[in-house]
């Protein structure tokens, strides 16, 4: 509940009645709960209000002080605030890594991978 406070008004009810961010938010913590040493968060942003992707960047943000995480997403605003390191793969092969700090300043290669500038 420490990152994710707008559960607790929804604690009594069946996750199949929240709605979707609160199932994203719901799906994170409980895979964070375990106290793995790696968690695997696959594209948390999608479908999401942009109030409630806020939400869940900063959660995620906290968590990685205790747990690696690998995260998987196209929201390039939330990919780059989060990470620390960045790999692209296009047609299933790894074409660009390294620090995120690189890929923000990279503008020819977020256009040419990322469709951005």
């Amino acid at each position: 509940m420490t990152f994710f406070p707008d559960l607790k008004k929804f604690w009594k009810k069946p996750g199949g009645l929240l709605s979707g961010g609160q199932k994203q938010m719901l799906s994170i913590a409980r895979a964070y709960v375990n106290d793995n040493e790696l968690l695997l968060i696959d594209e948390p942003s999608k479908g999401l209000a942009p109030i409630v992707v806020e939400k869940v960047m900063e959660s995620i943000q906290q968590m990685k002080d205790k747990t690696t995480i690998i995260l998987v997403e196209q929201n390039f605003m939330m990919a780059s605030t989060i990470g620390d390191s960045f790999y692209i793969i296009d047609d299933g092969r790894t074409v660009s890594n390294g620090s995120m700090n690189l890929l923000r300043e990279d503008e020819e290669m977020r256009r040419k991978y990322l469709g951005i500038a």
